[in-house]
């Protein structure tokens, strides 16, 4: 018990070589989006030491415990374990969802809209995918609809989201849903 004590101690006051959150990090109300932790250029995309000091930055600064992952799944459980392993009692829980693009999608994005509304105002929690940018705000929106049946505007800032960010067809496709969901949710707004 005492053991456990003083590991959780450390996590929490060990100092961070780089005390910064992942890139496109955007916070409100306890809801949290962003790049994946760890974040790094081609060709490897993911780097495991910044990885651990980005969320240990999140657990301290926003209190973050649930990380929900909408890309490096693999990478994301593998840094998790090992950081709940090396210091039991933080206690870090992650989920891997996916979002997609396709009419055929629709339900189940909408299905993890309302999942991921759940965890608003009960839990602060950070979403991410790869750039943080596109589906972890398409998701944090779509949350953010169903949490406030607020209009896709109000949802869509909330969110951290960047209308630019949204260019190519398939980032269209995919906030579209929202769009659509938005409109389904709250009559029109």
């Amino acid at each position: 018990m005492v053991h456990n004590l003083i590991l959780i101690l450390v996590f929490l006051t060990a100092p961070l070589a780089h005390a910064e959150p992942p890139n496109n990090f955007h916070t409100y109300f306890g809801a949290s989006k962003g790049a994946v932790p760890g974040f790094a250029k081609k060709p490897v995309y993911f780097n495991a030491v910044e990885a651990e000091q980005q969320l240990r930055y999140l657990y301290n600064n926003h209190k973050v415990r649930l990380i929900i992952s909408l890309d490096h799944c693999r990478d994301m459980t593998d840094i998790i374990d090992h950081l709940n392993h090396k210091y039991p009692g933080i206690d870090l829980v992650h989920i891997c969802r996916k979002v997609r693009r396709g009419k055929r999608h629709y339900n189940k994005n909408v299905a993890l809209f309302k999942e991921v509304a759940s965890y608003i105002s009960k839990e602060e929690f950070f979403i991410h995918c790869r750039y943080g940018a596109h589906r972890a705000v398409t998701v944090l929106t779509g949350a953010w609809v169903e949490y406030g049946n607020f209009s896709f505007k109000e949802a869509f800032k909330r969110a951290g989201g960047k209308h630019r960010a949204f260019r190519s067809k398939g980032q269209k496709e995919l906030i579209g849903q929202v769009r659509k969901f938005a409109k389904q949710t709250n009559g029109g707004k």
